[in-house]
């Protein structure tokens, strides 16, 4: 008997916060809040291009860049290609764009794997954005990660300026091999 009483309770339970899950879902949903998409077509962005959203916020990724990782990088390995993007945020919005959820991610070849990010201070390459951007403003940081050296003809660089107010957007394309910086 006590096991039928448990097992009422636990199903009680899951009734309970799957009816919780199903208002707060349909709650977000009417309240508006989801996130906004970018303005244009939703093609392919390549380097250099920029992406605005509806609120005036905008994005561009500039053409990525093969660097010397120093001695002091950290998730860089030396049989590796380490690599920057400059990552722009213009704020043509009424309201300071807060950057601290600013998230970048890197992906190469063709099935999409993840690249590991490098933090280089020598050089100025991977602390990301601080603080805000005032209306009107503008910021770059520039981002690092670490790829295979075989795998920068296929490269996918994922902005989301905030994952609670807005959609991430992709930047593609190849490392053009140039001189390495660094």
């Amino acid at each position: 008997m006590d096991n039928n009483r448990g097992r009422r309770a636990a199903g009680s339970r899951l009734i309970a916060f799957l009816g919780l899950a199903g208002a707060l879902t349909f709650a977000f949903a009417v309240s508006g809040t989801a996130a906004e998409a970018w303005v244009g077509p939703p093609s392919a962005t390549t380097w250099g291009e920029t992406r605005t959203f509806g609120s005036g916020l905008e994005v561009t990724v500039a053409q990525p860049h093969a660097f010397r990782a120093s001695d002091a990088a950290a998730g860089h390995r030396p049989e590796n290609q380490a690599v920057t993007w400059k990552v722009t945020i213009k704020n043509d919005t009424d309201e300071a764009f807060r950057t601290t959820l600013v998230s970048v991610y890197a992906k190469y070849g063709a099935i999409g794997e993840q690249a590991d990010r490098v933090f280089d201070n020598t050089q100025g390459a991977g602390s990301g954005f601080e603080g805000s951007i005032s209306p009107g403003g503008t910021a770059t940081a520039t981002y690092a990660f670490d790829l295979p050296r075989t795998a920068t003809a296929s490269l996918d660089l994922e902005v989301t300026p905030d994952p609670f107010e807005y959609e991430g957007t992709h930047w593609t394309g190849p490392l053009e091999q140039k001189a390495v910086r660094g």
